[in-house]
């Protein structure tokens, strides 16, 4: 707040300072900025005086104030419009003078661009198999083809058992035959249990 109070008053006294070696009382310029297709508000356009050297800066809803002299001109920018200058009459009644400034949108012309594809699609492969790759270029591919490979093996690890579920689910829903259960199959015990007997006699 002090440092607030302390750049107002030097603003102040050196306008004061300004004011007394013209000789000249400032004027309160007060005014709003409007577009001049629609008449919307232009919000934030700068407002220079002095060649830039004192200014001030427009609201969100195109108003501004300030203090000026008789004389001075007035330059109001804004990106996408044609800056406005304007000349504070030398005569006016009163101390204070208020304005309407209508700015026109700045139309820019671009050079032509032509865009146009390859002709066929062999083109296209040729053009990318003739680009030479660098060995860093190379390891990069080579590291991400190896990360990829390990994170989709998780994901089919993690997932699988959802996978045999949907998959029993869908055999059940287009044959509706409840698939086998190899726990309860006689087979795959007889081959568990004989299995089991080779590997006991190998270890005797």
């Amino acid at each position: 707040m002090r440092n607030i109070l302390l750049i107002s008053l030097l603003f102040l006294t050196a306008f004061n300072t300004i004011a007394q070696e013209q000789g000249e009382k400032p004027i309160h310029m007060t005014g709003v900025i409007l577009d001049a297709e629609n008449l919307d508000p232009l919000p934030f356009v700068s407002v220079l005086m002095d060649s830039g050297k004192r200014g001030t800066v427009a609201d969100n809803q195109g108003y501004f104030s300030f203090l000026a002299f008789p004389g001075d001109t007035i330059t109001f920018r804004s990106v996408g419009y044609q800056s406005r200058d304007f000349i504070i009459p030398d005569i006016l009644d009163g101390n204070s003078y208020s304005m309407i400034e209508l700015m026109v949108r700045e139309n820019l012309i671009l050079d032509e661009v032509l865009v146009s594809p390859l002709p066929e699609m062999e083109a296209f492969a040729e053009t990318i198999l003739k680009q030479k790759l660098t060995n860093q270029q190379r390891s990069q591919i080579s590291n991400f083809k190896n990360e990829l490979n390990q994170i989709l093996e998780q994901e089919y690890q993690r997932d699988k058992p959802y996978y045999e579920q949907w998959r029993y689910a869908q055999i059940y829903d287009m044959t509706g035959i409840v698939p086998p259960n190899n726990f309860l199959n006689p087979i795959t015990w007889t081959n568990f249990i004989r299995d089991w007997k080779t590997n006991s006699n190998r270890r005797d």
